[in-house]
């Protein structure tokens, strides 16, 4: 099995025997909220949404210390254009606010525009979940524009804003100097999946 390495947390492929997690973070009503899930979710679900999201993309488990504690991934590849979609969540709420998803984000983007040669990632986020637009701005993202009323949230429409950014804007960052390039995949000092 190959690995993505960030500055703390490690991506693996998805296994089965994550299932269970998901399935206990799935269904959790904040990260279902934030997720935009419509919970709750069966193991049968979480093994049909890991199945789709093979087939469909890259996702990754986030392990932090030889734990697992949350899902990233790639999706929605648009091979002409050379952009992708990204989705991600910490899930072990005690492993939250101490920049674990922020580390991990970095490590995809890097896997991303260094090794698969995107363009562009991109993503949606609920426009009131602002800790996580904060979040991706700090790491160079910027809001293209907001798509109004695209979810409905129990007893109101929510707005989700569009988020990308480019492989310049990520090369531009000063922490994207301390990651891994393909110079170190070559050397076998930086495994990459997929």
């Amino acid at each position: 099995m190959s690995f993505i390495h960030g500055r703390f947390v490690v991506l693996r492929a998805v296994e089965d025997s994550d299932f269970e997690l998901f399935y206990e973070w799935m269904n959790d009503p904040e990260i279902a909220w934030w997720m935009d899930y419509d919970s709750p979710y069966s193991l049968a679900d979480i093994a049909s949404d890991i199945q789709r999201a093979r087939a469909e993309g890259l996702p990754f488990t986030i392990v932090y210390e030889n734990r697992p504690i949350g899902r990233i991934g790639l999706n929605r590849f648009r091979q002409r254009d050379r952009i992708a979609s990204t989705y991600m969540f910490i899930g072990d709420k005690s492993y939250r606010g101490r920049g674990l998803g922020s580390d991990a984000m970095l490590a995809l983007l890097n896997y991303a525009f260094r090794f698969r040669g995107l363009r562009m990632v991109d993503l949606w986020v609920l426009s009131e979940n602002e800790a996580a637009i904060k979040m991706y701005k700090k790491l160079g993202y910027r809001v293209d524009g907001i798509l109004r009323e695209r979810s409905w949230k129990y007893d109101r429409w929510m707005d989700h804003t569009w988020m990308s950014i480019t492989r310049e804007e990520f090369e531009q960052l000063p922490i994207s100097r301390e990651l891994p390039g393909p110079e170190n995949w070559a050397a076998g000092h930086y495994n990459s999946a997929g």
